[in-house]
């Protein structure tokens, strides 16, 4: 069956969706991604993949993946930095289109035009599957931490840039990011990278359906599209395993005892009345050779070891291949690059075609048990313990101060609180707060009005990114920032970039640096020993993925 509307952003061709009946396997989305991906090999993509869909409880969080391209004459991307939103055709990123003084979310506003809740769409409120079609084109990326300055936090000077280590032993200064001199940037200098969809598939899996998209009609699309869907429906669509990565010069951004130090510090600040509740975060960087860290290869190995509702790879870098035969295998010329794969359980939040806005702040972390025994002891003492429950409470009232700015009186309500859920590596405390957004609301400034995510910063929010940014000693770039899609539907959802891996590659070089931000909520009875155990053991899934472990040092 074939639908089209129109796009709702400038004057773009209308949508046109074909859907199939198509009962996929379990990891059909990694292979139909990579087999689409050949014939688009330097186009921006996405891969928004539910990959614990077929094991979770939770349907509405895991029910789609989404795969997702910029590609022809309507591809467009962007990035922002301090202050400047640029427009550019994915194929000339030295020809900006357009240039855009201002804070990130007024261009958002601008790209993105929905307001709040339409008029006669107030049923939708509360729903747990939502809208039949969420996601119909639009902009897909990640919004990282830094945008903080262009929301109310204080507008002060990034961490300096990358510095080569000191040769003598001890802390080094905070506020200064360590790094090998030559190595990839760790983080990227963007505050925010998108991309328009053109093409996309959307896989229901609870409906075993698939809608094939494209701004205006695309029949090669479709066709090629539909031939994937039906030879993989008749194949064994496990992904392949590949070989865990020669991992080399692995090292955490911080000591164990400057991270202590910095607790320290920071609980000064709680005793001092400045903040309650501060996320401090901290990093675990490598390098690896190019050719053994492919990210599709790598996202296979990390969604396998941690099956999550928001697992996704944003190729937006080395990941984006150059198709001259010359180039075969290496990093886009002419560019650093970065690529996005994450794990994440926690969602940042959502909007819904109707209005509603949901969001699931998580706090509270405990590693799984060897043993069934153990494993219900971890998670009984996660559901009970009074710290992980204040922590919990705290952000969420912090979120609920947030969805309130442009709530609808009387909609905003807590549909979950202090609630534990199961991950293959860990158990999680999560909660759930929903609203329905004011009619004459844009719906960017409800995103806005909540950036960045309570359960990454601490409460009060605005002080306590101020203590951060003086205790922290590098960018968190993507990680603790957020990533998914904005529909042409008016329709979002965005999870929090946790569990997450940044890739880096400088064109023509032969290895890539990895980045996997990590970090915990301190209280003023956090004991300090068993918030760094806390760190140690949310790097485990990831690390381990990779065939390696946490660099103590």
């Amino acid at each position: 069956m074939d639908e089209s509307q129109h796009a709702g952003v400038g004057d773009l061709p209308t949508v046109h969706r074909h859907r199939l009946a198509a009962a996929l396997p379990e990891d059909a989305a990694i292979l139909l991604f990579e087999r689409l991906s050949a014939a688009m090999p330097t186009a921006p993509a996405a891969l928004l993949d539910s990959s614990d869909h077929a094991r979770t409880a939770a349907l509405e969080r895991s029910r789609r993946s989404i795969l997702a391209f910029s590609a022809g004459p309507c591809a467009l991307e962007v990035r922002h930095h301090d202050g400047v939103t640029v427009e550019h055709h994915p194929d000339h990123s030295q020809q900006p289109l357009r240039r855009t003084e201002g804070p990130f979310f007024s261009w958002l506003r601008q790209a993105w035009p929905h307001k709040g809740s339409p008029a006669g769409r107030a049923e939708a409120q509360g729903s747990g599957e939502g809208p039949a079609e969420p996601f119909q084109l639009g902009w897909l990326g990640w919004l990282g931490y830094e945008l903080r300055r262009e929301v109310g936090s204080p507008d002060l000077p990034s961490p300096e840039p990358a510095s080569p280590e000191p040769a003598s032993p001890g802390p080094h200064p905070r506020g200064h990011n360590v790094q090998d001199a030559g190595a990839p940037s760790e983080t990227p200098d963007d505050d925010a990278h998108l991309f328009r969809a053109t093409h996309a598939v959307v896989i229901d899996h609870a409906a075993d359906q698939v809608e094939i998209q494209s701004l205006g009609a695309d029949p090669e699309w479709r066709d090629h599209v539909a031939r994937l869907v039906a030879a993989i429906t008749t194949e064994d669509a496990v992904a392949p395993a590949s070989p865990a990565p020669h991992l080399r010069e692995m090292r955490v951004r911080d000591t164990r005892r400057e991270h202590l130090a910095a607790i320290a510090e920071t609980q000064r600040e709680i005793y001092d009345g400045n903040t309650y509740e501060a996320c401090l975060t901290t990093a675990v960087t490598g390098l690896a050779a190019a050719d053994e860290a492919d990210p599709v290869a790598l996202f296979r190995r990390l969604r396998a070891a941690n099956r999550a509702p928001f697992t996704q790879l944003l190729r937006l870098g080395p990941g984006r291949r150059d198709p001259a035969p010359a180039g075969e295998g290496r990093p886009q010329a002419g560019r650093q690059g970065f690529d996005v794969v994450s794990t994440s359980p926690e969602r940042y939040l959502s909007i819904d075609v109707a209005g509603t806005v949901r969001s699931e702040p998580i706090k509270g972390t405990r590693p799984r048990g060897e043993d069934p025994e153990t494993d219900v002891a971890l998670r009984e003492d996660l559901a009970a313990h009074p710290k992980d429950r204040a922590e919990n409470v705290m952000i969420t009232d912090l979120v609920r101060n947030d969805l309130s700015i442009h709530a609808i009186p009387g909609t905003l309500r807590t549909e979950r609180l202090c609630a534990v859920e199961s991950y293959p590596t860990v158990h999680q405390m999560v909660s759930t707060v929903s609203a329905r957004i004011s009619p004459e609301t844009a719906r960017a400034d409800v995103v806005a009005a909540a950036f960045p995510p309570g359960s990454m910063t601490g409460a009060p929010k605005i002080s306590t990114m101020d203590i951060l940014q003086r205790l922290e000693t590098g960018r968190r770039g993507p990680y603790s920032g957020v990533a998914g899609y904005f529909s042409t539907t008016g329709s979002a959802d965005l999870s929090v970039l946790i569990r997450t891996l940044v890739i880096s590659a400088q064109a023509q070089d032969d290895v890539v640096g990895l980045h996997l931000g990590l970090g915990g909520a301190i209280v003023a009875d956090s004991d300090p020993e068993a918030e760094w155990d806390e760190v140690v053991t949310k790097s485990a899934g990831v690390l381990g993925a990779l065939g390696t472990e946490f660099p103590h040092r």
